[in-house]
């Protein structure tokens, strides 16, 4: 069995698929070209997915391609072939150190699964909170953002499975694949998350203080150095372009 995966999801209505060599270059990827993956359709998008059968979720698109045909993908290609996989987001994520030294570095953890967080909690925290019968704290990067995840290749695909089981089973209207991952974190089980950007930085909704450049790396202001950045959401530093 190969050792390290890295998977990203993208689709787009009667678009080519992107190439592993775009993939490589786009991501600041390290690794072997062959251990790149893409979870690929041009069958829907986020104006095509009214045919798309997820539960009750607004976002289908969102849902289906990066839980649904993600599921589906790595059962096919990467289940029982790598040990570990890491997936991120296709349109705003780019290594700014070693993917492969971040992959050897939690394998040296002898964790199974970690996931990015991101300062604010997206559902909104009011929407979130009734989701379950206890308080919740509404604090910085304690809520988990799905863009990013590195993870036993088994455990994420349980993980998955289990997911689109509760879209299915459930009335709730998650939004997107995150508020799926939200609702089993605080519902169900507690994830594993990244809270100090030891791997992934999620840059939503941030101001300059909450890091610095150092030659091409970025430092938090948790005095970590990220592997991956990740500029989600229309209000992101656009750190990807910096480094």
């Amino acid at each position: 069995m190969k050792k390290y995966a890295l998977a990203t999801t993208y689709y787009c209505k009667d678009c080519p698929c992107p190439t592993n060599e775009y993939l490589k270059t786009r991501f600041n990827y390290d690794g072997n070209i062959e251990d790149i993956f893409i979870n690929f359709s041009n069958e829907f998008d986020p104006w095509h997915k009214d045919h798309l059968n997820i539960g009750a979720s607004g976002r289908k698109d969102l849902v289906y391609g990066k839980i649904f045909l993600l599921r589906d993908f790595v059962k096919n290609n990467i289940l029982g072939k790598y040990e570990y996989i890491c997936h991120i987001d296709y349109s705003d994520t780019k290594f700014a150190r070693s993917f492969i030294e971040m992959m050897n570095e939690f394998e040296s953890t002898k964790e199974d699964f970690i996931i990015s967080t991101e300062k604010n909690c997206w559902p909104y925290f009011d929407v979130v909170k009734k989701w379950v019968n206890y308080p919740l704290e509404d604090k910085e990067f304690e809520y988990i953002n799905s863009g990013a995840i590195i993870s036993k290749t088994e455990i994420y695909y349980n993980y998955l499975v289990t997911l689109a089981d509760i879209c299915l089973d459930t009335e709730i209207d998650f939004n997107d694949d995150q508020g799926v991952w939200q609702y089993y974190n605080i519902k169900i089980k507690n994830l594993n998350s990244d809270k100090n950007a030891k791997y992934f930085f999620s840059t939503a909704l941030l101001d300059d203080s909450y890091y610095t450049i150092e030659g091409k790396s970025i430092k938090t202001k948790f005095g970590t150095y990220p592997y991956l950045i990740h500029d989600n959401s229309s209000f992101s530093l656009n750190l990807i372009n910096k480094i």
